[in-house]
């Protein structure tokens, strides 16, 4: 992957800070998507940062479980062990490095927490949980879900040896990743070393931004920090470099197709639809999961 190229190079149009909050069972993250300026970008209407954070023993916490409808969620975890349980009867265990998508549509139960041993003894605990939009003609398609291994994504390294980019979804020097969906997501986890640099050209991604997870990042002359959003321009490829380290999630896609109404979990485009979903669910909450994780060993 060169450090140059004659390609016209993408611009920082505007920095956000996250928002710190608590979701889940009481747990603490920083929500970059949505802010008040803008609601989504491209198909993502949310993006949730929890850790990086070393829990003590007894403290780990996850989302007990919870609906969804007329979105996907995508979660990355980057440190810890998480286990996956929804009410279409996956069960799977979450290793770092590993993805785990889920597409709600017309309505499914799901409850992500940390394994048994993390609870025990404490430990690492870092991730990304994305939720996706669905187009206004998909909002009520059958649930699915799909749990990718690392193995299972391109890897791209930087010219200079100091970066690397997990491809999770989208297109990128003819890589593809191993997600593909409504609203063409872009989706890439990039890690850079201290002094190092990359640049990154995502195909057809309309609207993109990146999130620093953890370090700083240098773009178009202007310092990005843990904890904030840059918003880029549309068009041209990511000239990136950073001096002391910093890991960040590129994001972007194709804009929203219609205005988006949402409660809480439930996510459509009309009052009426949203009062539907959050009816479907109540006259069927004798199908929903235990409240408490139901702890395991992997198989």
């Amino acid at each position: 992957m060169s450090n140059s190229s004659n390609m016209q190079a993408r611009v920082v149009m505007t920095i956000h800070d996250a928002l710190h909050t608590l979701e889940g069972d009481g747990f603490e993250v920083r929500r970059a998507i949505p802010a008040q300026s803008f609601e989504a970008i491209g198909p993502f209407i949310f993006l949730d940062h929890f850790g990086p954070l070393d829990v003590s023993p007894g403290e780990a916490k996850g989302a007990s479980a919870h609906p969804h409808a007329g979105i996907e969620t995508l979660t990355l975890l980057l440190d810890g062990i998480a286990w996956h349980k929804d009410s279409l009867g996956n069960v799977s265990s979450m290793r770092p490095g590993e993805v785990q998508w889920l597409r709600a549509g017309r309505g499914v139960i799901h409850e992500e927490c940390p394994d048994d041993e993390m609870r025990r003894t404490g430990g690492r605990f870092h991730g990304i949980q994305l939720w996706l939009n669905m187009p206004k003609a998909n909002k009520h398609d059958e649930p699915s879900y799909r749990h990718i291994r690392a193995e299972e994504i391109p890897v791209l390294e930087a010219a200079d040896g100091r970066g690397r980019t997990r491809l999770i979804a989208g297109r990128l020097d003819k890589h593809e990743g191993p997600i593909a969906t409504t609203g063409s997501p872009f989706v890439a986890h990039t890690t850079l070393a201290a002094g190092g640099g990359i640049v990154l050209a995502p195909d057809g991604a309309k609207e993109l931004a990146f999130y620093v997870m953890v370090g700083d990042v240098v773009m178009d002359g202007q310092v990005v920090e843990a904890g904030q959003l840059a918003r880029l321009s549309s068009e041209g490829e990511i000239r990136l470099s950073t001096d002391k380290g910093a890991e960040l999630l590129i994001v972007g896609g194709d804009p929203l197709d219609a205005p988006i109404c949402r409660c809480g979990p439930f996510v459509m485009n009309s009052a009426a639809d949203l009062e539907r979903a959050i009816r479907e669910y109540r006259e069927g909450r004798s199908r929903a999961l235990p409240r408490r994780c139901r702890l395991m060993s992997r198989r």
